[in-house]
C-alpha cells in the first residue's frame, strides 16, 4: 500500500515522587555522583525546543555547550560562518550572547571545518546501536571533552540528530541522558510553518536520513510503503529543496515519516534516557515544571530554572486539522504495527493524549 500525497526555541536534599510523576527509577549515590560530573547530553529532534533547553545550561559559567555536534555545517565552518550562523527572525528560539557555534571556534581547522569531525556519521548509522563500531565518533566526542576541560567546565551537547541512536551513545560514552519531546502533531506544524515561511530544513530531514540509512532493518517498515528514491524526485520535494512551499508538496508521505521516526525514538530514544522532558507539560503545568527542575538538578548537579518556557501550541490549525492527523496515525500504526513488533510501544503509538502524560518507569 502507498500513501498518496496530499494535502525551530528553551536543592538537594531527600524528595518524595508520587508514581504517576516518576521519571527515572531510584539511582544510587556513587551513580549519582558520577552522572553529576560526566558530560550532559541532551538528545531530541528538530523543532522541539531543545535548543532552548540548551541555551538554560548555557547561560551557566561551568557549562561548556556545544550547538549540535552532528551539525553537518562543522565539516566546513569557518569563522566567518560561525559570526552569521544565528536564530532567524522567525525561528522562535530564545536570544543568545553569542552564535550558535561558538564553542567550536578554537576548533577550527586553518583551511575550514572542526578537526575529527565524523561528515558521514550526520545523517549515516541514523539508528546506530549499543555494540557498533563507530571509532571515528567516538574520538570526536573525546576531543570536544577534552576541549571543555581545558576551561574546568563540563561537556552538554545539544543534539538533534541522535534521538534513534541513544543507545549508542549510553553505551559508549559517561555522562547524564536526557531526552527532549514535543506532542508530535505540534512538533509537525513547527515544521511546517518554517518550511511555509521560507525553511524547508526541518521538512525535508526525515527524508534525508533515509536515503542516507537505505539498509537500516529499523526503517524496513518505512521503505515498503514509501518509494522514497521516486519521492526524493519528486516536483514538491524539488521545489521545498528550493526553499518553495509547493501546492503539491507531498505531506501525507512526510508526515508518515515524522510519525513513524517519533514511535521508533520512543523506543530507541526516550527509553534508553536518565530523564524525558515533555516540553508541553513544561509549558502549562507548573508543577511538572518545578518537578522537572529538581530532576536535572538530582541528575547533574546544575541548577536550571524553566519558569519562563513558553512553547508554542497551535491550537487554531490543530483543531481544523485533527481529523487528517487521527486519521493518518491510526493508518500508520495499523500498517506498520506488525513490521514495528521489535520497537513496540507499551501503548498503541504516540497519541496526542500520551504526550500529555509523564513517562512512568
Amino acid at each position: 500500500m502507498a500513501f498518496g500525497a496530499s494535502h525551530k526555541p528553551f536543592q538537594q536534599g531527600k524528595r518524595s515522587y508520587s508514581r504517576s510523576e516518576s521519571f527515572i527509577p531510584s539511582i544510587c549515590g556513587a551513580r549519582r555522583s558520577e552522572m553529576a560530573q560526566g558530560a550532559i547530553y541532551l538528545h531530541s529532534s528538530w523543532r522541539a525546543a531543545s535548543t532552548y533547553v540548551w541555551a538554560k545550561f548555557r547561560q551557566r559559567p561551568d557549562a561548556y555547550c556545544y550547538f549540535e555536534p552532528l551539525n553537518e555545517h562543522l565539516a566546513t565552518a569557518t569563522p566567518e560562518f560561525i559570526d552569521s550562523f544565528r536564530p532567524w527572525i522567525n525561528a522562535h528560539h530564545p536570544k543568545l550572547d553569542a552564535p550558535y557555534l561558538e564553542e567550536f571556534r578554537p576548533l577550527i581547522c586553518p583551511g575550514g571545518g572542526v578537526a575529527g569531525f565524523p561528515r558521514h556519521l550526520t545523517f549515516g548509522r541514523y539508528c546506530a546501536v549499543d555494540n557498533a563500531v563507530l571509532p571515528e565518533l567516538k574520538s570526536y566526542l573525546d576531543m570536544l571533552g577534552r576541549h571543555a576541560d581545558r576551561f574546568g567546565r563540563r561537556p552538554v551537547y545539544g543534539c538533534v540528530r541522535t534521538d534513534l541512536r541513544v543507545g549508542w551513545f549510553r553505551a559508549n560514552t559517561a555522562g547524564t541522558h536526557i531526552f527532549i519531546r514535543r506532542d508530535p502533531r505540534r512538533q509537525f506544524v513547527s515544521i511546517l510553518n518554517q518550511a511555509k515561511q521560507g525553511n524547508s530544513y526541518f521538512l525535508l530531514c526525515g527524508l534525508v536520513i533515509l536515503a542516507h540509512n537505505l539498509d537500516e532493518p529499523a526503517f524496513a517498515p518505512l521503505f515498503s510503503v514509501l518509494d522514497v528514491p521516486a519521492l526524493m524526485k519528486s516536483h514538491g520535494v524539488r521545489e521545498l529543496a528550493q526553499r518553495r512551499f509547493a501546492r503539491d508538496a507531498p505531506l501525507r508521505e512526510l508526515y508518515v515519516i515524522f510519525y513513524f521516526m517519533r514511535l521508533l525514538a520512543r523506543q530507541l530514544g526516550e527509553a534508553r534516557c536518565d530523564l524525558v522532558i515533555d516540553v508541553d507539560r513544561l509549558s502549562l503545568d507548573s508543577s511538572y515544571r518545578h518537578e522537572t527542575e529538581v530532576r536535572v538538578d538530582d541528575l547533574t548537579g546544575m541548577a536550571i530554572s524553566f519558569a519562563d518556557c513558553q512553547v508554542e501550541r497551535y491550537e487554531a490549525q490543530l483543531r481544523w486539522s485533527a481529523a487528517f492527523f487521527e486519521e493518518l496515525e491510526r493508518e500508520i500504526e495499523t500498517l506498520l504495527g506488525a513490521a514495528m513488533a521489535p520497537f513496540a510501544l507499551p501503548a498503541s503509538g504516540l497519541t496526542s493524549a500520551a504526550c500529555q502524560t509523564s513517562i512512568s518507569r
